[in-house]
């Protein structure tokens, strides 16, 4: 035989950890479904709006041609000359003029050559170029880039101003490079940062490392909603409107901000309501939003996403195994309050963390893991204990009472069941001489008594709380103290081991009359400690105690005489003011080292008198 309530216990375990496990893999795999990977980008839009705005700092002013512009120049695209005029304007201040503006178009010989001699003459300057993308049936997705004019691009820095949409058509990253037709193009924003800080491309992607090379993209670090850097009309700075000395050392920007040209995006801070004001924020115009790409670039306040499968798995995991696990003895809603308390402490740390030192942590899918987790171990609670109340019945029906079975369903605590150390009281009781007769009676006629004794053993047992154990051919062993445990469990044992004696009295007067032969029954009662609980292989377990204490009773019993009830010491202790009790003084007990102090029960005292 051996222990089995460990083993139950740690098969429950293993169920409980295993269905977190499937139901976090479970969530994650969902996660991948467009909508709801949507939700969860969208909780980097929530983060930064609970963020709020923060004031620019960054050394880049915005010149942006808006609808004042092209009502004074006219319609788009403007003459070159137009953007070499501006130029001189700002004279030397800037230290980087960067066009967020297509010139991949011929326009008058002449103005192009003013353009082209203006971008040799000054290495300032950044020009943009872009690609599109074609999914064709037959050929799958086709690049095609449009370059400046040759007379620009081989006279100028030319950076790719594609923007990085994410699957919800929101803007949150930007590419360091992009490779197209074989060759590595460097990014819009990275070509302006890295003219700022008056160093190569290629040496600013070695100081970001591995982490970032590998994905290439950078999350954008947005300051705000639109209109936050500093703004100023095309046609204002034309006109000579502005203090130069506000674009001394700084990165201009040129580009659309007007609707008309269709250079506007949704980002993060889209729909955020601006502090002192009632109206919800709309698109950035895409000059702006390199805007926000250099500034990150610049001061190097990168937002760091820790979203890879395993991270979020171990995250999801903590969450809910310390809910499961470690919070397994709370009621079902006391359990669901506490998944609701710590759901939201780390929603406010994923907020937190990101507010002040720009690490994205995983949002919604740890959260939805541990719902998942905790509504799955509840589906299998419920079948569970539906399970152990079965096998609860089944298993002490045949031991104790209806009552007390009934008793054992309603706990909350089903570890009753389990091996465990306690302090009960062992009865055995046995007929006297039942083998001699054997061999002289007919089969049938000592079943029949045996029935009869066992039928009122049985009863009795029941009806002072005790567990029938086994039975062991003619002898009859039991239990008091567990599994319902009573302080008076001594007691119990000796009231039921005197009704014995007297019921069978009267039973022998019948097996008298019906020429039985009149059978006495000699009983032995211990109490200590013992182990108590299921055991036995799984095919076939029983509920029993085991120990020295189990020893000592049936040692009893066995030196008991016919209508004996003989107890140990330890029962004398518990039960001596109840009962009349006779010192037998020491007896060497097989098994026993010393001798063993014994008392024979010879009747109950009542008022200090015996009954």
């Amino acid at each position: 035989m051996f222990k089995i309530g460990h083993s139950f216990k740690s098969k429950k375990l293993y169920k409980k950890l295993s269905i977190i496990v499937l139901s976090i893999l479970l969530v994650i795999a969902i996660f991948k479904i467009h909508w709801l990977y949507n939700l969860e980008l969208s909780s980097i839009n929530l983060r930064f709006s609970l963020r709020g705005e923060e004031k620019v700092r960054d050394p880049i002013v915005i010149i942006g041609i808006d609808d004042s512009s092209i009502e004074e120049l006219g319609n788009f695209p403007w003459d070159r000359r137009i953007y070499k005029a501006l130029i001189d304007k700002l004279g030397k201040y800037p230290k980087v003029i960067a066009f967020d503006l297509y010139f991949d178009v011929k326009s008058s010989e002449d103005a192009d050559k003013v353009f082209s001699d203006l971008l040799k003459k000054d290495k300032r300057i950044v020009i943009a170029a872009f690609y599109t993308v074609t999914d064709n049936p037959k050929f799958g997705s086709i690049k095609r880039l449009f370059l400046p004019l040759d007379i620009f691009s081989k006279n100028s820095k030319v950076g790719l101003v594609n923007h990085e949409y994410d699957s919800d058509g929101f803007i949150r990253r930007f590419a360091l490079t992009d490779n197209v037709f074989e060759v590595n193009w460097y990014s819009f924003p990275l070509l302006v940062a890295a003219e700022f800080l008056g160093i190569s491309p290629e040496k600013y992607i070695t100081y970001l490392g591995d982490s970032f090379k590998k994905e290439s993209k950078i999350l954008i670090n947005y300051r705000g909603g639109p209109y936050l850097y500093p703004y100023f009309s095309f046609v204002d700075v034309l006109n000579g409107n502005f203090d130069p000395m506000l674009f001394k050392d700084k990165i201009v920007l040129i580009g659309a901000t007007t609707e008309a040209l269709h250079d506007t995006y949704f980002v993060p801070f889209s729909g955020y309501v601006r502090m002192g004001s009632k109206v919800r924020l709309g698109k950035m115009p895409g000059v702006e939003i390199h805007a926000n790409s250099i500034g990150t670039l610049i001061s190097r306040d990168f937002i760091y996403p820790l979203y890879n499968d395993i991270l979020v798995f171990l995250i999801s995991l903590i969450l809910s195994t310390f809910l499961l696990i470690f919070l397994n003895n709370l009621s079902n809603f006391a359990k669901f309050i506490m998944m609701l308390f710590i759901a939201i402490l780390y929603l406010t740390f994923a907020n937190f963390i990101f507010s002040k030192h720009n690490i994205l942590l995983p949002y919604y899918i740890p959260v939805f893991g541990m719902f998942v987790s905790y509504f799955s171990n509840l589906v299998h609670d419920i079948t569970s204990e539906e399970r152990e109340k079965k096998l609860l019945k089944n298993l002490f029906q045949r031991f104790v009472s209806p009552n007390v079975v009934e008793e054992l369903i309603k706990l909350e605590d089903k570890n009753i069941i389990y091996s465990k150390r306690s302090n009960i009281s062992v009865l055995f009781a046995d007929i006297r001489n039942f083998t001699y007769y054997s061999d002289l009676r007919e089969p049938e006629e000592m079943v029949k008594i045996l029935n009869e004794f066992f039928a009122l053993v049985i009863e009795i047992i029941f009806k002072y709380g005790g567990t029938v154990d086994k039975f062991m051919g003619d002898a009859v062993m039991a239990i008091f103290g567990a599994p319902l445990y009573h302080e008076d469990f001594a007691e119990r044992a000796v009231y039921s081991s005197l009704e014995i004696q007297s019921k069978l009295r009267e039973l022998q007067r019948e097996w008298e009359l019906k020429g039985y032969p009149k059978f006495e029954v000699g009983i032995g009662i211990a109490t200590g400690e013992a182990l108590v609980g299921i055991v036995g292989p799984s095919q076939k377990i029983e509920y029993t105690a085991i120990g020295s204490t189990v020893n000592l009773a049936s040692r009893l019993e066995g030196i008991a005489k016919g209508g004996e009830i003989l107890i140990c010491e330890n029962t004398y202790e518990k039960v001596k003011d109840k009962f009349i009790i006779e010192d037998l003084g020491y007896v060497n007990i097989k098994g026993k080292e010393k001798p063993v102090h014994i008392y024979r029960v010879i009747g109950i005292l009542k008022d200090g008198e015996k009954y």
